[in-house]
């Protein structure tokens, strides 16, 4: 597995071209604002095949360039159903704005816990995260002891709850599920530096 991260945005969104190289098969992991020119040439210098950009929650500094994205790539545009509003009103729920319009979105296919997307030879499974928002999703590819938190997840931090649809108790519960994974499991967060379940393991634990 090989991961590629490109940081857009005013609020340094990353988003991460993942993807499976003997098969020529990528999903993309986010999509900030500005960073589809960035993607496309990381695609271009892998030689790889978009099949899908997944939204790890509908806050619009993850999603604004979801529709250029589409455009360029042809790829299904994936997200959890219960953040299809905020794809929908991509300034909804949030106090932080970008200053420029961004383009609603509308997913052709909505994930659901426990789903598996078949990215070449990766199994890339959903893990439903609500709390940052209830829509929340974490992507975990076991093989590749590799783990996508959107904002559920930082170093050293976790996902804001005082956003509207935010919630303390169920961002608890989904850290309890993260507390599951291998050590091992490296940890890909929407803002900020990678980590390890292991280097978390202590805020993890906070949860249970």
């Amino acid at each position: 597995m090989h991961v590629r991260a490109i940081v857009g945005g005013p609020l340094k969104t990353i988003a991460y071209l993942v993807y499976d190289k003997p098969k020529g098969k990528a999903l993309i992991v986010d999509a900030p604002l500005g960073s589809t020119k960035r993607l496309l040439k990381e695609v271009e210098d892998a030689g790889v095949t978009v099949l899908y950009i997944t939204n790890t929650h509908g806050h619009w500094d993850h999603t604004a360039d979801n529709v250029d994205l589409q455009a360029a790539t042809g790829a299904e545009l994936c997200a959890h159903s219960w953040d299809s509003t905020r794809l929908a009103n991509p300034l909804l729920a949030t106090e932080d704005e970008p200053g420029m319009p961004v383009k609603p979105s509308r997913p052709d296919h909505y994930l659901g816990d426990g789903e598996v997307l078949e990215v070449g030879e990766l199994h890339v499974q959903i893990i439903h995260t609500p709390g940052h928002t209830p829509g929340s999703i974490c992507l975990y590819e076991p093989d590749g002891h590799a783990l996508f938190t959107g904002d559920t997840l930082y170093k050293e931090g976790v996902g804001r709850t005082n956003f509207p649809g935010g919630n303390a108790a169920n961002l608890t519960q989904s850290l309890r599920r993260l507390c599951e994974l291998p050590d091992s499991t490296r940890v890909y967060p929407g803002h900020g530096l990678v980590t390890t379940i292991r280097d978390e393991r202590w805020l993890l634990e906070l949860a249970l």
